[in-house]
């Protein structure tokens, strides 16, 4: 009886030895898949950012164009663009 039971508790520690193995894999996928989501917010966040600047800039510039004949092409493009 005591050979099958040695047998047993060797199975048993090489499945939690496996388990142990398996659930670090994973936690360090998690963990990057965690970095790469706060690195796509932080693109997402700057480039928001750029994107509203380059819009007060467009918006600044229909209105010092305001008399020119150019100012129907500024306002379609602002209107595209920017919301």
């Amino acid at each position: 009886m005591s050979h099958v039971t040695t047998n047993s508790s060797l199975v048993w520690k090489r499945m939690a030895d496996e388990n142990q193995q398996s659930a670090r894999f994973f936690a360090r996928v998690c963990m990057g898949l965690i970095v790469m989501l706060i690195a796509a917010g932080g693109y997402a966040y700057s480039t928001n950012s750029r994107y509203n600047d380059l819009c007060t800039a467009l918006q600044i510039t229909v209105q010092k164009n305001a008399s020119t004949f150019a100012q129907p092409d500024d306002e379609r493009i602002t209107s595209s663009y920017c919301s």
